[in-house]
C-alpha cells in the first residue's frame, strides 16, 4: 500500500523494481498499513472514512465490507486455511469497542473477546503461534504518564489470559504510537519490542515464553537512536528489525540484528537522504534478501529497496491440506510457508494432474488418478516440502 495526500493506492512491486498500480482509494480515506492475503488469493485490509474492511485482487477487483455492530473497523493480520481472518479493533476517538475478532471471507464478523479496561487497548497485528493460540500486545493505563503494556493469550475457543505485564512498556506515549508486534522463534518462544521501554526509555527487546517467563535481552541506550519496532525472523535464525530513531533530535533510523540470546548489532544507518526515513517493515523474499519501503526518499514520496546480507533462501514447509481426504479429480488446498513458485505437487509419489499457487502460503492441486493414501509433497525452486500427515484417498 502507498498512502499519501490524494494518492492512496494499492500496487504490486516486483523484485526488479517494476511497480504496477492496481487500485486508487478515495482521497478522503485512510488506509491502515497492515493487509493480509487470504486462502482465496484476495488481499484483505482496513480503512477509515468510512470505517470499512475491503478485499482486493491483483486485477483491481475491489469489495467493501462494513463490519456489522462494530463502531470501529477491525485491523486484520492472521489468516487461516479454513477461510477465517483474525485481528483486533482500536480504541479510536474514545470509542470503547476494543475487541479481538474473526471475519470470514464474505465480511461476516464474530467477536472472540472484548477487552476490559484492565486488559487494555489491543495493539494491531496479533500472531498465531505453533501451539494454536493467538498472542498479542495491549496497551494499558489511564493516561500517557501511566501507560504500560501487556502480552495476552487467546485460545481458539475464546479463553483469554494475561501472560505478562511489563511496567516500563512505553511511558509517556499512547499504545500503538509506534508499531510493535510479536514474533515466534522455535516453539513457545515469543520475542517482541517495547518501543520506549527499558531503563533508558530508548526501547527494549524482550523474550517471553508461552508459560509467562519474561526477560529483556537488549536495551537501547538513547531514544534518538533507538525506538525498535516490528522484527522479522530470518532464515539464519536471527531477528532483524528497524530502530526508528529521532531525526529531529539528531538521531538516525537503523537496521539491526539480534540473536535469540541477545547479541545485538546495528548493521545499517539511514544516513542517505535518497533512501528516506525508515518506518520500514522488513520482508525476506524467496531469494533470501530483505525488501523494505521508506518514507520521503527518492523524489520525495518514498523508496522501495533491497538489502542483501547473503542469508539462506527460505525453505518450503507444508503444514497440511483441506480437505484431508478425497477421491481423484478433487481440488485440494495445500497450506504451509514459502510455497511460492511451486514447480510440482505429488500425492504419494503420483504427480498432481494440475496445480497452481494461490498465495505464497497456499497451493491448489487436483488429486491425480492412480494416487494412493500417503504424504503430499510440494517442490519449489528452494526445495521440497512433505506433509506431516498422510492424505487419504477414497
Amino acid at each position: 500500500m502507498l498512502s499519501g495526500a490524494g494518492n492512496r493506492r494499492a500496487f504490486t512491486l516486483t523484485s526488479a523494481g517494476v511497480l504496477t498500480s492496481i487500485y486508487t482509494f478515495p482521497t478522503n480515506s485512510e488506509i491502515y498499513q497492515w493487509e493480509v492475503q487470504a486462502v482465496n488469493g484476495q488481499v484483505y485490509g482496513s480503512q477509515i472514512n468510512p470505517d470499512q474492511n475491503f478485499s482486493l485482487n491483483t486485477s483491481g477487483s475491489f469489495t467493501y465490507y462494513t463490519p456489522a455492530f462494530l463502531n470501529v473497523v477491525p485491523i486484520l493480520s492472521v489468516q487461516l486455511p479454513d477461510g477465517n481472518i483474525y485481528g483486533t479493533t482500536l480504541d479510536v476517538g474514545g470509542v470503547q469497542n476494543r475487541t479481538f475478532v474473526r471475519m470470514n471471507l464474505s465480511g461476516a464478523v464474530t467477536v472472540m473477546h472484548t477487552f476490559t479496561a484492565q486488559e487494555g487497548d489491543p495493539i494491531p497485528r496479533p500472531i498465531l503461534a505453533s501451539d494454536g493460540n493467538f498472542y498479542g500486545m495491549s496497551g494499558i493505563g489511564d493516561s500517557y504518564e501511566s501507560t504500560s503494556a501487556l502480552v495476552y493469550e487467546l485460545s481458539p475457543n475464546k479463553q483469554f489470559k494475561v501472560l505478562k505485564t511489563y511496567a516500563d512498556g512505553r511511558k509517556n506515549y499512547a499504545p500503538a504510537t509506534f508499531p510493535e508486534a510479536l514474533v515466534e522463534v522455535g516453539k513457545g518462544n515469543l520475542f517482541g519490542t517495547a518501543a520506549l521501554g527499558g531503563s533508558n526509555r530508548g526501547g527494549a527487546i524482550f523474550e517471553l515464553s508461552t508459560t509467562g517467563a519474561y526477560k529483556v535481552i537488549h536495551e537501547f541506550k538513547d531514544w534518538k537512536f533507538g525506538v525498535p519496532t516490528v522484527m522479522t525472523l530470518a532464515t539464519d535464525g536471527n531477528l532483524y528489525g528497524v530502530a526508528l530513531g529521532q531525526v529531529q533530535l539528531g538521531g538516525l533510523s537503523s537496521l539491526f540484528r539480534v540473536t535469540p540470546s541477545g547479541q545485538f548489532e546495528t548493521l545499517y544507518s539511514f544516513t542517505n537522504a535518497a533512501i528516506g526515513l525508515c518506518a520500514c517493515y522488513l520482508t525476506q523474499g524467496s531469494d533470501g534478501k530483505f525488501y523494505g519501503i521508506s518514507q520521503n526518499g527518492g523524489v520525495g514520496v518514498g523508496t522501495a529497496w533491497v538489502w542483501d546480507l547473503g542469508l539462506p533462501k527460505p525453505l518450503p514447509s507444508l503444514a497440511g491440506f483441506i480437505p484431508s481426504s478425497s477421491s481423484s479429480g478433487a481440488r485440494v488446498t495445500l497450506y504451509g510457508t514459502n510455497l511460492l513458485g511451486a514447480t510440482s505437487v505429488s500425492f504419494n509419489g503420483v504427480p498432481a494432474s494440475s496445480f497452481s499457487n494461490i498465495t505464497g502460503n497456499y497451493v491448489s492441486a487436483t488429486v491425480p488418478a492412480g494416487a494412493t493414501t500417503g504424504p503430499v509433497t510440494v517442490t519449489t525452486p528452494n526445495g521440497t516440502a512433505t506433509s506431516p500427515k498422510a492424505f487419504t484417498i477414497h
